[in-house]
């Protein structure tokens, strides 16, 4: 047991810093870290029978790292401080109307295919990055683990589909673009978004952040609205 346990945290840091590695030499988006890794941490799952739980507990002190990590999400909001002053309306205003339509659409989902009151709590807690979610899924009531899976999938699906949405829109605005990619797709749009503009990165950082941190704040007062209405 003590061998997997090993095994499963020394394989966890070695495979994404390679994964990471090759993303380097050949930045395409299906080479993404956050693919690759899942992809073959899943088969490896599979192939040595062991459970989410147990790959849970195996490598819980990395999941910890994900507390002090938040942390750090203050740099960004300080390096470009001057341009959160100046788009301030224009993010609260997208940050806000993405938030509600984000958990409403969640929730009218979970209504759709009945989902237990655990899967939908832990779905409408899944619109912000992943340690905002588990801290919104706590107060909500939701699971840490599905709200992790949950907010991993959204994160690739808008890295993967973002552009083609974007480009049937027809938005040339930077602004519009990056807040959409920080809004819907969270660190794996932000990762997109700078890839695509710098500005397009910086706004898509601001929001993923202050989304965060408003549906930190706010979001089990819009949870109970929406599921109330």
């Amino acid at each position: 047991m003590n061998i997997i346990a090993a095994g499963c945290f020394i394989w966890t840091i070695a495979l994404y810093a390679l994964a990471k590695k090759c993303y380097r030499a050949k930045p395409v988006i299906f080479l993404s870290p956050a693919i690759t890794f899942s992809v073959l941490t899943i088969a490896l799952m599979q192939w040595l029978d062991i459970s989410y739980t147990q790959y849970n507990q195996y490598t819980r002190y990395i999941s910890g790292l994900l507390g002090p990590a938040t942390v750090a999400f203050a740099i960004p909001i300080y390096q470009y401080r001057d341009v959160m002053k100046r788009q301030l309306p224009i993010l609260m205003t997208a940050i806000i109307v993405g938030m509600f339509v984000g958990v409403g659409s969640a929730y009218l989902m979970a209504r759709l295919f009945h989902f237990n009151h655990e899967v939908t709590y832990s779905l409408m807690a899944r619109s912000v990055s992943t340690p905002f979610a588990i801290e919104l899924a706590d107060k909500i009531h939701g699971s840490a683990a599905l709200v992790s899976v949950f907010t991993i999938i959204t994160g690739l699906a808008g890295m993967l589909f973002g552009d083609i949405t974007l480009a049937f829109s027809r938005s040339r605005m930077h602004l519009a673009n990056g807040a959409a990619f920080g809004n819907a797709a969270h660190g794996f749009g932000t990762s997109r978004a700078i890839q695509r503009n710098a500005d397009e990165g910086v706004v898509a950082s601001l929001t993923m952040i202050l989304a965060g941190l408003f549906m930190v704040l706010a979001g089990p007062l819009i949870v109970k609205i929406i599921v109330w209405l």
